[in-house]
């Protein structure tokens, strides 16, 4: 059964470094502690979040073509599996990944392009398993979907989201292309 669980974003302590503090390497194990309770804290996640949240606790806005590197290293050295979703961007996952959604309605926390199109699969699951009607058109899923995260708008980023999660073969059809449970 699939749940709606609330979006917890990870509170790193902050540590005032620039990117020659990072690259020195003396700093090593507190990026890898910080990506894993990252990870622990927000899975599945983006690795491009994951490395968002990581630079910004040390002061930093993005992750550059210097620093890029070194977090690569790091994160390969990191015992957790990785996936591929239809962007073709690694998501750092739990293993339990299929078994829960997590509305974002704050772009503050992440952004609709941030969120792994299994994560939005099961919120598509969700709605349907949870209507009291048999099968949904597409526009009412997506509807439905935009109200259940708590966006107020739709937009190219949530449309390609949506249009991604629909492509999981956890989404059952009817043969008149309707979303049935």
């Amino acid at each position: 059964m699939i749940q709606m669980k609330p979006y917890v974003k990870v509170e790193l302590t902050f540590i005032a470094l620039d990117s020659n503090g990072l690259l020195s390497q003396a700093n090593n194990g507190e990026i890898r502690e910080r990506m894993e309770k990252t990870i622990e804290m927000e899975a599945p996640i983006r690795r491009s979040l994951l490395y968002k949240r990581v630079i910004n606790s040390f002061g930093l806005v993005k992750v550059g073509s210097r620093i890029s590197p070194l977090f690569d290293s790091i994160a390969q050295t990191l015992d957790y599996p990785t996936t591929e979703d239809s962007d073709g961007e690694t998501v750092f996952h739990n293993g339990k990944e299929e078994d829960f959604f997590r509305p974002s309605p704050d772009p503050e926390d992440r952004y609709s392009y941030q969120i792994p199109s299994s994560e939005a699969a099961s919120c598509l699951i969700y709605i349907i398993s949870s209507s009291d009607k048999n099968s949904m058109t597409k526009s009412q899923l997506y509807r439905d979907f935009i109200k259940t995260m708590g966006w107020e708008k739709s937009g190219g980023a949530i449309e390609k989201l949506f249009s991604s999660a629909l492509s999981d073969p956890r989404i059952k059809r009817s043969g008149n292309g309707r979303f049935i449970k």
